[in-house]
């Protein structure tokens, strides 16, 4: 990544871990290799050859391979929160809903939320009136109503992932209902109707 590009998000808190990692000598290393050079002790048999190196070479790349793969998986399980705001989601004509979603590293959906901003904060807040809430499982509400719509948003980050390939489905009944809420994300190579919900 070059200097002047912005970190994503989802990175910010990897990037200040992995810059965050310092390795230095202990503090005993100076006055131990001082003691030998005043007992006249050489490095000449003492330090071991490249070739002995190998192995401790070998065992610093995979600790290091390690804790970058570590540091990775944490940020994967972490559970990431995205509020966007405004959209007229529940069909009442103006742009004053949000939606609230919560997954796990970008992927599993943990929770998704629509509400109506009624105190113009832009996110959701106590004030704010919550039209539907579902956890990980996608639930439908009753769909016979005649007057449903359905409403398509594309494509921003609805889910923390980085890019915006994400979309959001909305089925509701106006001015204020919504039924069913569900994210899916674009891939190019496969028709629309094909795409999973999540």
């Amino acid at each position: 990544m070059k200097e002047d590009e912005e970190i994503p998000d989802a990175l910010k808190d990897l990037d200040a871990a992995l810059r965050g990692v310092r390795f230095q000598p202990r503090a005993s290393l100076l006055p131990e290799v001082q003691g030998r050079l005043r007992r006249g002790e050489s490095s000449e048999g003492v330090a071991p050859s490249r070739r002995d190196w190998l192995p401790l070479r070998a065992i610093a790349a995979m600790l290091a391979v390690g804790v970058g793969v570590a540091l990775w998986v944490g940020q994967r399980s972490r559970a990431i929160t995205m509020d966007r705001c405004c959209y007229d989601l529940d069909g009442g004509g103006s742009t004053d809903d949000g939606v609230l979603v919560v997954t796990r590293g970008g992927q599993a959906v943990r929770r998704i939320a629509v509400y109506e901003d009624r105190d113009g904060s832009r996110s959701l807040t106590a004030g704010d009136v919550v039209r539907f809430d579902r956890g990980p499982e996608l639930t439908v509400g009753d769909t016979t109503d005649p007057g449903m719509i359905t409403t398509r948003h594309c494509c921003l980050d609805y889910d923390g992932g980085g890019p915006d390939d994400d979309g959001l489905l909305v089925m509701g009944v106006p001015p204020d209902r919504v039924m069913m809420v569900a994210l899916y994300e674009v891939r190019p190579r496969q028709p629309s109707p094909h795409y999973p919900l999540r």
